[in-house]
């Protein structure tokens, strides 16, 4: 069974670097929260202060269950976000990550009014 997520994982920036924080500042409106998508790459947000940050990812997960697939993406998502912020020596305090699968969101179909 393959089920398609939409993975969110946020946390706070934590004793940047000099180097660090001179780089996310110069590169701060590539990474600005108008620019937020769900990708299969990620995207990287966060605040022109440098307090918080967003990695948003679009994962397909194939498990024998939905309750599996649900289980393992969040483990997914938030590894993406470890390696991300690790290659970039990004440090920071705990994450938290959130889940929503698409294949579960019902929409509403709009009535033509007569």
């Amino acid at each position: 069974m393959t089920r398609t997520y939409r993975v969110q994982v946020t946390g706070q920036f934590t004793d940047l670097t000099p180097d660090v924080r001179a780089q996310l500042r110069a590169e701060q409106a590539e990474h600005d929260v108008f620019l937020a998508a769900f990708t299969p790459e990620g995207t990287f947000t966060y605040t022109p202060t440098l307090t918080r940050f967003t990695l948003r990812y679009l994962l397909e997960v194939s498990e024998d269950s939905a309750a599996e697939a649900d289980e393992a993406v969040g483990v997914h998502g938030e590894l993406l976000a470890m390696l991300f912020l690790e290659a970039r020596s990004i440090t920071h305090k705990t994450l938290t990550t959130t889940a929503v699968c698409v294949d579960d969101v019902k929409t509403k179909r709009r009535r033509n009014k007569p």
